[in-house]
C-alpha cells in the first residue's frame, strides 16, 4: 500500500492539504504520487462561450494553476509525481484514473464545515468512497482537531 497515491485536488484549502498529506505518505513510503483535477462540464459553459469569451481556455489554465504547487511540493519532498487534468464527473474521472495509473490508495479532502460543526463529506467524496476497489483516506481540513465536532465524540 502507498506504492501509488492518487490524490483528487481543486483549489481549496482543503484539497491542498489533502495534497499536503498524500505527499507525505509517498514520501514515507517511498511510493509515487499522481494529482488529478477535474474539469466539471457545465451546461452554462457552452453558452457563456458561444456569447462572449471561451470558457474552457481559462478552466484549462485555472486546473494547471492548481496542479503546478502539488507538483512542486512533491519534488521538493523527493516525491515522483505525476499530474492528470481531465473533464467530466468527478468521482467517476477519479476512479478511472485510479484503474488507468494503478494507484493502491485514493486521498481526498473532507469539505469544509457546512455549519457550525458539522462535518461534512462531500457528494464527489461519498461516490468514491462508495465505489472505490482501493483504500480511501479522507483528509479533514487544515487546522482540525480531533475531537472538535459532535461527530468525532
Amino acid at each position: 500500500m502507498f506504492s501509488r497515491i492518487l490524490v483528487a485536488v481543486d483549489d481549496a484549502p482543503a484539497a491542498f492539504h489533502a495534497a499536503e498529506v498524500a505527499i507525505g505518505l509517498a514520501a514515507a513510503s517511498g511510493g509515487t504520487l499522481v494529482a488529478i483535477t477535474v474539469l466539471q462540464n457545465h451546461a452554462l459553459d457552452e453558452r457563456i462561450s458561444a456569447a462572449f469569451m471561451p470558457v474552457g481556455g481559462r478552466r484549462v489554465l485555472a486546473a494547471n494553476a492548481t496542479l503546478r504547487p502539488v507538483q512542486r511540493r512533491a519534488a521538493a519532498a523527493g516525491v515522483a509525481a505525476d499530474t492528470v487534468q481531465v473533464s467530466g464527473a468527478p468521482a467517476a474521472e477519479i476512479l478511472a484514473e485510479v484503474r488507468r495509473c494503478g494507484a493502491d490508495t485514493i486521498v481526498v479532502a473532507r469539505a469544509s464545515e457546512r455549519g457550525v460543526g458539522v462535518p461534512y463529506v462531500g457528494v464527489e467524496a461519498q461516490r468514491i468512497l462508495e465505489f472505490s476497489d482501493v483504500p480511501v483516506v479522507v483528509v479533514p481540513p487544515p487546522g482540525h482537531a480531533p475531537g472538535s465536532s459532535a461527530a468525532d465524540g
